[in-house]
C-alpha cells in the first residue's frame, strides 16, 4: 500500500513578487492570494526548535493524539523516516529538527490515517523551515509505504533555488531622523546585499540595529513597521524597515531601591555612573555586572524611566534584592602524604556597609594548625582598588622543619589591562624555626619584612572545573630581616596553567601547568627553612610524599632549595554527566642553587583520577605512582581526595 500526497503551494510555480509580513506564531498564519502577490502571515515564526510543539497541537486537533508510550508499542504503527533530496548537511539538520515524524517516532500513531496526518503536518512544517532558510520554491512530496513493517514515511524534498537578499532599506519615521553618525550602516548589523535570505540572519540584523541605536543615545528605539517582499522572478527578497528611533537622551540620576544593609554612596562609587553623558544601553549592563560582582545581591535590575525629563536626561532606577551577608562553613581533605585536614570559617561580606569582607578561619591537619584573620575593603580610594589586610599565626611540624609563627600583611590590589589583577604590600613576621637539616641545628629566630608584589591573569570559564582559557601568576618578594645574621634575598615565582576542550561538548579537555621559582641573595642553609622551595605532594608533584622531592639529608628528610621546576599534564574525560576520569603526568624537582642545574634528577609520576561532578564542582580522587622512585625513599603510590580539579 502506498499513499502519496503533494501539499499546496509546494511547487513554487507562481511568478511575480510576494509581500511577506513577519509574525510570531505559525498557528496564526493566513494567506491572501492576489494575481501577482501573496501575503504570508507569520512568515518568520517561532524558532525552528519550537516547531515540534506546534505540530503536536495540529495532530491533536485532528483527533489523533498518541497513546502512552507502552500502549503505542503494542498497538501503534511503527515506522521509519527518510528525508531525501537534501545534500546540504546543515539544511538537513534543520529539517530533521523540525520534523514531528522524527521527534514523535517513539510514540507511533494508532492507525495509518494518523501516520498520514502526521506526515501532512510535517510537509507544512518543513516548508516553513525551508522558507526560513531562504528556499521559497521548494517541493515536498510525502510518500507513505505500509506494505512492510515497520512502515516507511518518505519525504522527497526538492529545495530549489536559495533566494538571496536583494535590498534592505531602513527608513526613520521621525521628521528629524537621527544624525548620520548615529544611524547604523548595513555592515554594522551584518547585512550584505546578495547574502542568503535566511530568516534568522535577517531577524538578528533587526535586533542589532535596535541595539546599536540604544547604544548611541536612543533608549526607546523600536521597529515601527516591517515589510518584506519575495520576488520569484528575481529569486530574491527585499526588506523595508520603518524605524522609530525615539528621542535622544542623556543619563540622568541613578537611584537604588531594595538595599537595606548596603550604603547607597558605596553603590554609586562602584557604578561609576556617567550622569550627563549620552545614553548607552551597555552602561546599564556594566552597572548590573559591577553590582552583581560584589556578591551582595541575588537580583540586580536596572530600568530607565518611561520618558526622558524635559532637559533630555533619563533617570535610572536599580532594584536590588540582598543576599545573606554572613556565612559559616567547613572543608575537608585527605592524602596519604599529609593525612586528613580540615578548615572551619566564618565570613561577613558587608561588615561596615560597603562590602567589607572579614573572614575568620582555622585550619588543622597533622602537620599544621593555624588561624587566620583576613580583611578586604573593595573600592578603596578608587572603584577598581581594594585594601587588603591579613594576620596569620600557628604551628607547623613537618619532615623539613618545626615552626611557630605570626605574620601580617597590608596591601593594595587593583585590576589593570584586561583580566589582570595586581597587588603590592608590606609584610612583617616573627617565627621560631627548628631546622631538621644537617647544616643547621637547634632553634633559630627570625624577624622578617617583605614587599610582596603579585600579578595574575585569569581567562578560564570556571574557577573549579575550567574547560577553556588560561591562568598566569607572577610574584616578586624582596625580603630583609634579622636572625642569626642579617638577611636580604629576593624570591621570584612564575606559574601558569592552560585548558583546551577538544570537542564542542567539552567531554575531552586537555590541561597543563608549569611553575618555576628562584631565590637569590642567600644560600639554602642561610635561609629560614620555611622560605625555601619544596616539591612533592597533592598540590605539587603527585605520586611523591609531601615536600620529599629534591635534596634530602642523611635521614631522608627534605632540605629544600633555592630553585624549583614543576610540570603537569592531564586529559580530563567526562564519561557521563556525573563521572569523569583523568589520566595525568606530573614532574619536577628542587635544586640547591638559584638556577636549575643537573645536580638533581627530575622526578616523574603518572596516575589516574576519578571525578564526581556535583552542582558546585568536581569531587576529586587521584591515585599516582612514581615513575623513577628512589630506593627506600618513595612509596609505591599516593592518593588524594579533595574538591575541585588538581589545577
Amino acid at each position: 500500500m502506498s499513499i502519496r500526497d503533494r501539499p499546496p503551494n509546494g511547487s513554487g510555480s507562481d511568478k511575480g513578487k510576494e509581500s511577506v509580513l513577519l509574525g510570531i506564531n505559525t498557528t496564526a498564519r493566513k494567506q491572501l492570494r492576489r494575481p501577482c502577490a501573496i501575503a504570508l502571515g507569520a512568515f518568520f515564526c517561532a524558532t525552528v526548535a519550537s516547531l515540534p510543539a506546534v505540530a503536536q497541537q495540529a495532530e491533536e486537533i485532528h483527533g489523533d493524539t498518541a497513546p502512552p508510550a507502552v500502549e503505542a508499542e503494542e498497538t501503534g504503527i511503527d515506522y521509519t523516516v527518510e528525508l531525501t533530496g537534501v545534500e546540504d548537511s546543515n539544511l538537513l539538520s534543520v529539517l530533521e529538527a523540525s520534523s514531528q515524524l522524527i521527534s514523535l517516532a517513539g510514540k507511533p500513531p494508532a492507525t495509518v490515517i494518523g501516520l498520514r496526518r502526521r506526515g501532512e503536518a510535517d510537509v507544512e512544517r518543513l516548508q516553513t523551515a525551508l522558507r526560513s532558510e531562504g528556499y521559497y520554491a521548494a517541493e515536498i512530496v510525502l510518500d507513505i509505504e505500509t506494505d512492510d513493517r515497520p512502515a516507511k514515511a518518505i519525504l522527497n524534498i526538492t529545495p530549489g533555488t536559495r533566494y538571496s537578499l536583494g535590498a534592505y532599506d531602513i527608513n526613520y519615521v521621525e521628521s528629524t531622523p537621527p544624525a548620520d553618525s548615529v544611524q547604523p550602516r548595513l555592515e554594522a548589523i551584518d547585512i550584505q546585499i546578495g547574502m542568503p535570505a535566511r530568516a534568522p540572519d535577517i531577524v538578528a540584523a533587526e535586533r542589532r540595529l535596535i541595539t546599536l541605536l540604544q547604544e548611541r543615545g536612543h533608549p526607546f528605539a523600536r521597529v515601527a513597521e516591517r515589510r518584506t517582499f519575495v520576488d520569484r522572478e528575481k529569486t530574491d527578497m527585499q526588506v523595508d524597515l520603518s524605524v522609530d528611533a525615539g528621542p535622544q537622551a542623556t543619563f540622568g540620576a541613578l537611584s537604588f531601591k531594595g538595599q537595606e544593609g548596603v550604603a547607597a554612596d558605596y553603590l554609586q562609587r562602584i557604578a561609576e555612573w556617567p550622569e550627563g553623558s549620552l545614553f548607552d544601553r551597555r552602561v546599564l549592563r556594566d552597572v548590573q555586572r559591577s553590582l552583581s560582582a560584589t556578591g551582595l545581591f541575588s537580583t540586580v535590575n536596572a530600568e530607565t524611566a518611561a520618558m526622558p525629563e524635559t532637559d533630555g536626561s533619563l533617570p535610572v532606577m536599580v532594584t536590588l534584592v540582598e543576599r545573606e551577608h554572613r556565612s559559616i562553613g567547613a572543608g575537608a581533605s585527605f592524602s596519604t602524604d599529609v593525612g586528613p585536614g580540615g578548615e572551619l570559617f566564618w565570613e561577613h561580606r558587608n561588615l561596615l556597609g560597603e562590602n567589607e569582607q572579614l573572614r575568620v578561619s582555622a585550619t588543622g591537619s597533622l602537620i599544621e594548625q593555624s588561624g587566620r584573620l583576613g580583611f578586604r575593603k573593595p573600592a578603596f580610594l578608587r572603584p577598581d582598588q581594594a585594601l587588603l589586610a591579613d594576620l596569620t599565626g600557628g604551628f607547623e611540624d613537618n619532615d623539613a622543619f618545626e615552626r611557630q609563627f605570626v605574620e601580617g600583611l597590608v596591601g593594595l590590589e587593583r585590576s589593570f589591562f584586561e583580566n589582570w589583577r595586581g597587588s603590592a604590600g608590606v609584610s612583617a613576621g616573627y617565627e621560631i624555626i627548628e631546622d631538621e637539616g644537617d647544616a643547621q641545628t637547634g632553634e633559630r629566630q627570625f624577624t622578617l619584612f617583605g614587599l610582596p608584589l603579585t600579578a595574575a591573569r585569569d581567562t578560564t570559564d570556571d574557577p573549579l572545573d575550567p574547560a577553556s582559557g588560561s591562568r598566569l601568576q607572577f610574584s616578586l618578594t624582596p625580603t630583609t630581616g634579622v636572625g642569626d645574621e642579617t638577611l636580604l634575598f629576593l624570591t621570584a615565582v612564575a606559574g601558569g596553567s592552560a585548558y583546551y576542550a577538544v570537542d564542542e561538548a567539552e567531554r575531552f579537555v586537555l590541561a597543563g601547568r608549569a611553575r618555576v621559582g628562584s631565590i637569590v641573595g642567600a644560600d639554602t642553609e642561610t635561609l629560614p627553612a620555611n622560605r625555601r622551595f619544596y616539591a612533592g605532594g597533592g598540590g605539587s608533584i603527585r605520586g611523591y610524599e609531601f615536600q620529599l622531592v629534591g635534596p634530602l639529608d642523611d635521614d631522608d628528610d627534605p632540605l629544600g632549595g633555592t630553585s624549583l621546576v614543576e610540570l603537569g599534564g592531564e586529559i580530563r574525560v567526562r564519561v557521563t554527566e556525573e563521572i569523569g576520569v583523568v589520566p595525568f603526568v606530573d614532574g619536577g624537582t628542587v635544586f640547591d642553587d638559584p638556577w636549575p642545574n643537573g645536580d638533581e634528577t627530575l622526578r616523574w609520576a603518572a596516575g589516574l583520577g576519578v571525578r564526581y561532578f556535583t552542582g558546585f564542582g568536581p569531587l576529586r580522587l587521584d591515585v599516582a605512582f612514581p615513575l623513577n622512585p628512589r630506593d627506600d625513599v618513595d612509596d609505591a603510590f599516593q592518593f588524594y581526595v579533595s574538591f575541585g580539579q588538581a589545577f
